[in-house]
């Protein structure tokens, strides 16, 4: 067989602040399942790395296929790089992945040889298996396309565009484990340890949400909720610990959402003496003090939470299906059980008020929490809210992180919220701080 393929996370780490640095889980996926085809596969983590680095390393390997996953804020550093790999390998086959070219498809089929589309699990793969076997046999023109799920592309002028399939449960837990050592893992357990004295990886144990929030978008795993085998989790947890990972970053998009799998997950943790730590993020409805008091003992020690918004009215033109209550009954519940709390808010939505905004400056302030964030609506593609919006900018313009700074035309001021985000965290720290004070002093 002809080869190798080489996977692209095409992020280079920036001066943001509060970055949160993982090792890409999709291409080790990835990987892993063309390992088990016999395909020989690199992954490029570029977090780390220069442009011309990457490049050079591709073009050195000789990749036949390049696969590069392509997310809102990663279009611009991933067209850079398609069109350097074009000149240094003008017969590798180009293929894109993501949420961009999942909701994209065409477009980004003008751009690269081939699109895949949703779960690229299982499909992308057998194409790059397939490929390169009609490559070796001089049939590549000949290949049979309509049977790969998700797969986008032209061929002779014409647009093939196969349906997407989203994997069960049961097709999630019989692929094989993601190949996580197939990146430098030591830049990220120098960060962590740096950034909180522990070596963090990601798991995801559940896949889609079937919730409708206004401002959120899941073109790759969608509604469906599916989730892995505890069995098959914690596989998973004991890989990431003997790669020299202490503590875990579940991914999930709402981890509570099913609470006996929840519980089932607390129980295989504490059977399992590993004592790593782990955090999460929470939905605000069904939690209780019994579950989280599981949760503390399994080894959760933080949870985020989605709270949004200090005004009920505002939740509902966000679709949030929560109210300020949940919100508050839900941080309480988990600061009473010893569980730190990170919450996220969102300032500035359409059709909210100045006094709603202030009114969320005052929620944050007023509960137990451990760290708060605010940003302005982002109107991800695919979302109800990009639907509705007039963006400022062209589709592939998203290099906004971590920046209070409108894609779209808006009412509000943003030296204004910058100037009350900027109080509110001021004043957040300053009680942090007299907190730890009178903590030490007990």
């Amino acid at each position: 067989m002809s080869g190798p393929v080489a996977l692209i996370y095409p992020y280079f780490r920036t001066k943001a602040p509060n970055q949160q640095l993982f090792p890409p889980l999709g291409i080790a996926s990835l990987a892993s399942q063309m390992k088990e085809l016999g395909i020989e596969v690199r992954q490029h983590d570029c977090t780390f790395r220069a442009p011309g680095e990457v490049v050079a390393e591709v073009a050195a390997l000789g990749a036949e296929i390049v696969g590069i996953y392509v997310m809102a804020t990663l279009v611009r550093p991933a067209l850079a790089l398609l069109s350097a790999i074009r000149e240094a390998l003008p017969d590798a086959v180009t293929v894109a992945g993501g949420p961009m070219p999942t909701l994209h498809p065409e477009r980004f089929a003008e751009l690269f040889d081939a699109v895949f589309c949703g779960e690229a699990d299982r499909s992308f793969p057998s194409f790059c298996k397939d490929l390169l076997d009609a490559r070796d046999n001089g049939a590549e023109g000949t290949m049979g396309l309509t049977r790969y799920p998700g797969l986008c592309c032209r061929r002779d002028g014409t647009l093939i565009k196969n349906p997407v399939h989203a994997l069960s449960g049961e097709e999630c837990d019989a692929l094989p484990l993601p190949d996580r050592g197939g990146v430098d893992l030591l830049p990220y357990h120098e960060f962590w340890m740096k950034k909180m004295g522990a070596r963090m990886a990601t798991l995801m144990t559940t896949r889609g949400c079937p919730h409708q929030c206004d401002f959120c978008s899941r073109p790759i795993f969608g509604n469906r909720f599916r989730k892995h085998s505890i069995g098959r989790v914690m596989e998973e947890v004991m890989d990431i610990a003997r790669l020299g990972h202490d503590r875990i970053w579940i991914a999930d998009d709402s981890f509570t959402l099913d609470l006996d799998h929840v519980r089932s997950f607390c129980d295989a943790m504490i059977g399992s003496g590993l004592g790593m730590r782990w955090s999460c993020l929470s939905r605000v409805d069904s939690i209780d003090a019994d579950l989280v008091r599981l949760m503390s003992r399994a080894g959760c020690d933080k949870v985020y939470l989605g709270l949004e918004s200090g005004s009920d009215e505002t939740l509902r033109l966000m679709n949030k299906r929560a109210t300020v209550e949940d919100g508050m009954k839900a941080v309480h519940l988990f600061h009473r059980g010893g569980i730190a709390v990170g919450a996220f808010f969102m300032v500035g939505y359409p059709g909210e008020t100045v006094d709603s905004v202030e009114s969320t400056f005052s929620l944050a302030l007023s509960l137990p929490l451990d760290e708060i964030s605010f940003n302005v609506p982002y109107p991800l593609p695919g979302s109800a809210l990009f639907s509705r919006v007039q963006l400022l900018s062209p589709w592939d313009d998203w290099t906004v992180e971590n920046d209070v700074r409108f894609l779209y035309r808006s009412e509000f001021d943003e030296e204004w919220l910058r100037r009350r985000i900027s109080e509110t965290l001021d004043e957040f720290a300053m009680r942090q701080a007299s907190r730890a004070v009178t903590v030490t002093g007990k």
